[in-house]
């Protein structure tokens, strides 16, 4: 008999894990929006938050900003036992959360899976998941499951991992708003270092703002990331030797100065 699971927000991830999950859960799903329509579309039952939360495993695919009013509000319907677990891309602050405000009776396991419904359309194969344990009786079974699925395992404390997200995520995500904001596009004159680097249009296109801001905000890590990148900006480009070339106008007017120095030389 499969365990049952219940997933808490049904977006663009709650939607991609019930797809990769449902061959190995009893799925339940639950959205503040009604999402019947797309659950039976992907063959899994939408449910009342309470069904949700009485699942022996839970999985929160909220925002992080939302992570807060979730966790309060499935805590009382949880059943001794159960497993929580929440798969923010920041770890700090959810993890802190989960061990306020849920009860000592459920056990907590902080993820990030490194991957989206973009990055992991081709499968899960490869693909990595960072986990945090705060209060889990076996990661051991947790982490056979994840490789089963095709998944590269790595775990870590949440300290460690909000600071190696700021250094990449974050960063990712800061420079690729700012690349949509000056409408940096592929172009048909280019080097491949430049479609390298506009790739990242293709990580953060489809994210959404408040994910953005979320991953800025949440990671008490990433401001310094962000400050160190803009000075490191500004510095380059106050750089004395990165000057404009010489106009066409100031090349001939240099060129006949040049003429008339030559020119009184010879008379000399």
């Amino acid at each position: 008999m499969k365990k049952t699971m219940g997933i808490v927000g049904f977006g663009r991830f709650g939607r991609f894990s019930a797809a990769s999950l449902r061959d190995h859960f009893d799925l339940v799903i639950f959205d503040k929006e009604d999402r019947t329509k797309e659950a039976s579309q992907l063959a899994v039952r939408a449910g009342s938050l309470k069904e949700v939360a009485r699942c022996s495993i839970v999985l929160l695919c909220v925002p992080i900003s939302k992570i807060q009013s979730a966790l309060i509000e499935i805590s009382p319907q949880l059943p001794e036992g159960s497993l929580v677990v929440d798969t923010c891309s920041v770890k700090e602050y959810p993890v802190s959360l989960m061990k306020t405000l849920l009860p000592p009776h459920v056990e907590i396991l902080g993820t990030h899976p490194l991957f989206g419904p973009d990055s992991a359309s081709g499968g899960l194969e490869g693909k990595k998941i960072v986990l945090c344990p705060v209060r889990i009786r076996d990661l051991t079974c947790v982490k056979g499951f994840l490789n089963h699925l095709g998944l590269n395992v790595l775990v870590c404390s949440p300290s460690e991992h909000d600071q190696k997200m700021a250094s990449t995520q974050a960063i990712v995500q800061f420079l690729g708003r700012a690349f949509l904001e000056i409408e940096l596009t592929h172009q048909t004159v280019s080097t491949p270092g430049y479609e390298t680097l506009i790739g990242i249009l293709e990580v953060v296109q489809n994210d959404t703002w408040e994910l953005f801001r979320d991953l800025q905000t949440f990671n008490r890590f990433a401001g310094e990331m962000r400050r160190k990148l803009i000075e490191s900006l500004a510095m380059l480009d106050q750089r004395p030797d990165l000057v404009s070339p010489p106009s066409l106008d100031q090349v001939r007017e240099e060129k006949g100065n040049e003429s008339c120095i030559s020119g009184r030389k010879r008379r000399i």
